[in-house]
């Protein structure tokens, strides 16, 4: 446990997703293991609209969840979309700019990342009546959101606030260290809280 506690997100049950531009240059949704994301199409519009406000390009970090389950999301981004339309929620937890990304990461914290990310979210309306053709609605903004968080101090707590997570159907969660950078590579700054494995913290990439 860092001195001054940690950061405690809930681990949402999905697919990690990741948006930044291709070889191509357009912006896409990619696995973690750079396979494109196709059949949430209403996500990536969502995330152009974060980016223009921020006015550079972006690499942004979540996990991106389908009907709740991972079992659903893995159907629908494997298969399901190819029966058309769109699917998912993407939930945000990391922002920086592309480039820095690109170079290995950023230096900055992360609680000031986090608070870049919920900046840009907050900005963006409820909703954007120009809708994409074709879309009915699904780029609302409820398609993406933020990853809320909270302090821990001990390990007491942290078993308390994953219990509640458990209790209502969660995974577990994510601790992190709220002063770490970003490193593209497994890192002991993020620690994984799952029922199977709760006492036996795993690092996370």
């Amino acid at each position: 446990m860092p001195e001054g506690g940690v950061l405690a997100e809930r681990k949402w049950d999905g697919w990690r997703c990741l948006y930044f531009r291709g070889l191509d240059g357009k912006p896409r949704l990619w696995s973690r293991n750079g396979m494109p994301l196709e059949g949430a199409d209403h996500i990536l519009h969502r995330l152009m609209l974060i980016e223009e406000q921020a006015g550079e390009n972006l690499f942004i970090d979540g996990e991106v969840v389908v009907d709740g389950t991972l079992a659903a999301t893995k159907q629908w981004f494997e298969r399901g979309y190819r029966k058309g339309g769109v699917d998912g929620t993407l939930h945000l937890f990391d922002v920086m700019a592309e480039a820095q990304w690109r170079a290995g990461g950023a230096e900055t914290p992360l609680i000031e990342r986090k608070a870049l990310l919920a900046g840009l979210v907050e900005q963006m309306p409820a909703d954007t009546w120009e809708w994409r053709e074709g879309s009915h609605g699904a780029d609302e903004a409820g398609c993406v959101q933020l990853v809320a968080d909270t302090w821990l101090f001990d390990d007491a707590q942290v078993l308390t606030e994953a219990q509640r997570v458990w209790a209502q159907d969660g995974e577990g969660l994510m601790l992190k260290d709220a002063a770490a950078p970003y490193i593209c590579s497994r890192t002991s700054s993020w620690l994984k809280v799952k029922q199977a494995n709760a006492g036996k913290w795993k690092a996370a990439a």
